[in-house]
């Protein structure tokens, strides 16, 4: 929660003091984005030395609890994810080009659990919500990249960092507290721009990628293996694959 608490503030606090010079009204954007259920996030695959369930018997002749390298990825398909984008033009090409810092803050309402696109099957967090903080670097051109463009269509194209929490509620107990943790990838945005009656209207896609990890064993603790029986492994990754549409409020 401090991680989560230090980013919210690092954006708000980058994107508002950008807004206090005097080309506020003349630079500051705000917008309302939504999706449905075209918004996956998987958190980074780790590794952790976890029970198995299996029970062993140690030198002594004891029996107990069998331990091995497990590996976790949680993923939510988030029913509804929503929020809003405050962005501030740093530099004005002309009127109908800009160069832009943007954040659009989102939170989803989802399902939290095991990815159901991996064959091995992994452990990982039971829980509900995420949160998606980016802060972004674009460039706007056409429609909706300064107050004084009047051209119909445009498109944006933005790169940049994103921190995510998924499981916001966490309902296994079971799980070891940092495997539930944030997270930080980089992301790049690619937005279509154009009028919905006299409102502009941006379609956006985002797509996020983090570092692969390779694993060789499932969440039972049992080798992963070839159709054949041969000893294999498999990889994870962080990823965030998200379309929405944005509305500016303030045009």
């Amino acid at each position: 929660m401090r991680k989560l608490t230090t980013a919210v503030f690092c954006v708000l606090f980058t994107l508002t003091g950008l807004a206090q010079n005097n080309d506020y009204n003349d630079n500051f954007f705000m917008s309302f984005h939504s999706t449905a259920y075209f918004d996956f996030i998987w958190s980074p695959l780790k590794l952790e030395n976890a029970p198995t369930g299996n029970t062993i018997i140690d030198g002594n002749g004891n029996e107990v609890p069998e331990y091995k390298e497990i590996p976790f990825q949680s993923y939510t398909n988030n029913l509804f994810s929503f929020g809003v984008e405050p962005r501030y033009n740093i530099h004005t090409i002309d009127n109908n080009t800009a160069v832009a810092v943007s954040s659009p803050i989102s939170i989803g309402l989802g399902q939290v659990g095991q990815s159901p696109f991996i064959s091995h099957r992994v452990g990982s967090v039971e829980g509900f919500g995420s949160i998606q903080i980016p802060l972004f670097l674009k460039l706007y051109i056409g429609s909706g990249s300064t107050y004084d463009c009047e051209k119909d269509y445009g498109v944006s194209l933005g790169a940049g960092f994103e921190y995510n929490k998924v499981g916001l509620i966490q309902l296994n107990n079971d799980v070891a507290s940092d495997i539930n943790t944030g997270f930080v990838l980089p992301v790049l945005s690619f937005g279509f721009h154009f009028f919905r009656g006299f409102d502009p209207v941006e379609f956006n896609l985002k797509y996020g990628s983090g570092r692969q990890v390779e694993y060789f064993n499932d969440a039972n603790g049992d080798p992963i293996t070839t159709a054949g029986g041969v000893l294999s492994s498999a990889f994870g990754r962080s990823r965030v694959v998200r379309a929405s549409i944005s509305y500016i409020l303030n045009y």
